[in-house]
């Protein structure tokens, strides 16, 4: 769709965006956008809002139906833009369970490359887990022998896993 404006149709589409400043924020709610967020889903619902009114100024939308339509609309492209981002990180994270993580037996280039930026990244703790899971160890003998608590264990593994998908995903 061809999003240009004249001028006329810029100031309509202004004036539109200011009497509908509580519609798009109503529609941010009901797509459960966090508050914090709402700058940064509010142009996905200002597309939405654009959309509808090159419609109506089209002539295929009446001006009576256009506050519903809209409405409709600028909830559409938002939850477009959670799917399309929700797709992504779930093929961010395939490709994390592909990437064999604990196999290093190889010295593929990848594996090379991974285990230096990693240990960039991770603390003493964090890297020494990482180092004995490759080894073969299990997660409550690796406790053990660094005397740590579980949940003290657990949480470094969760942070660990944590950095791995951000380096992984970058």
């Amino acid at each position: 769709m061809n999003y240009e404006l004249t001028i006329e149709q810029e100031e309509k589409f202004n004036d539109i965006v200011n009497k509908m400043k509580n519609k798009i924020n109503l529609a941010l709610y009901k797509c459960n956008i966090p508050l914090k967020q709402y700058d940064e889903f509010y142009s996905f619902a200002l597309e939405g809002l654009l959309v509808s009114f090159l419609i109506m100024e089209n002539g295929d939308l009446k001006k009576e139906d256009f506050e519903k339509f809209s409405f409709v609309t600028m909830k559409r492209k938002i939850i477009d833009e959670l799917r399309r981002r929700s797709r992504e990180k779930y093929i961010c994270l395939e490709e994390i369970e592909n990437f064999k993580l604990f196999q290093t037996t190889d010295n593929n280039i990848e594996n090379i490359i991974f285990s230096n930026s990693i240990e960039n990244i991770l603390s003493n703790e964090e890297f020494t887990i990482l180092k004995r899971l490759q080894e073969g160890e299990d997660l409550k003998t690796i406790f053990k022998k660094l005397n740590i608590s579980k949940s003290k264990g657990y949480n470094l593994v969760t942070t660990l896993k944590e950095k791995c998908k951000i380096l992984l995903c970058n």
